[in-house]
């Protein structure tokens, strides 16, 4: 089963494609006010929620596996979307963020796993992070097939082929379509300083980086802190 991890993480992915969305963000009133003195942000890992029935043949410890996975796979696609967006000819971003592996790095330190990140304080990660602010982000999303048909089209022959399952969970698997909802924070001093959120529905075919640049750049493209040049 470990060899087909790479294939599962990927493959839990690549069934997500937002078709058909609508997206929505605000900031509080006071947040120029709150955010005048901050420095640097932090992107933590984030947050993989599932519902409906988990394929029968992967352990708890794959599902965990595949899931922190994804969860880092999201964390740095969203700092490089904010990246991305932080400056151009009339916008400047006026904070800086954290590196990736000083986040990552300053968790391990502290004995704070990717999972137990998603239920920590936001304010004492603020701390042990040495930052102004946390970025969260919460991914949402319902699998409607069963078994390891419900890891994708594309990559369920593959791993079926590896483990000798061939032709008994995809027979006649048809294009359907799933329900998806993302979020994203900012919060300081345990308070939601921005928020965006996307939801839309999903399909099949599309490839693990598609899905999550399409969720991440929408977030990128309205994250705050920039200020007119």
């Amino acid at each position: 089963m470990k060899k087909i991890l790479p294939c599962l993480s990927i493959a839990f992915l690549s069934i997500l494609l937002l078709t058909a969305c609508s997206r929505k963000h605000y900031a509080v009133s006071y947040f120029d006010q709150k955010t005048a003195g901050h420095k640097i942000i932090a992107v933590l890992p984030a947050e993989m929620i599932f519902t409906g029935t988990q394929p029968k043949d992967l352990s708890a410890e794959d599902i965990s596996k595949i899931e922190e996975n994804e969860s880092r796979m999201f964390q740095n696609y969203l700092f490089n979307s904010i990246l991305r967006y932080a400056n151009d000819r009339r916008y400047y971003t006026a904070v800086g963020v954290q590196d990736i592996s000083t986040t990552e790095k300053l968790l391990e330190d502290n004995n704070i796993s990717i999972r137990n990140s998603w239920k920590q304080d936001d304010k004492k990660l603020a701390k042990i992070l040495g930052v102004d602010a946390v970025v969260r982000m919460r991914i949402q999303k319902k699998r409607y097939m069963s078994d390891l048909a419900s890891l994708g089209v594309d990559y369920g022959q593959q791993v079926l082929n590896q483990i000798g399952n061939v032709g008994k969970y995809i027979p006649n698997v048809p294009n359907k379509t799933n329900d998806m909802y993302a979020s994203c924070n900012v919060i300081s001093d345990n308070q939601t300083l921005w928020n965006d959120d996307y939801r839309g529905s999903a399909s099949y075919n599309v490839s693990s980086e598609r899905v999550i640049d399409n969720i991440t750049d929408n977030f990128g493209k309205h994250f705050p802190y920039r200020k007119r040049r």
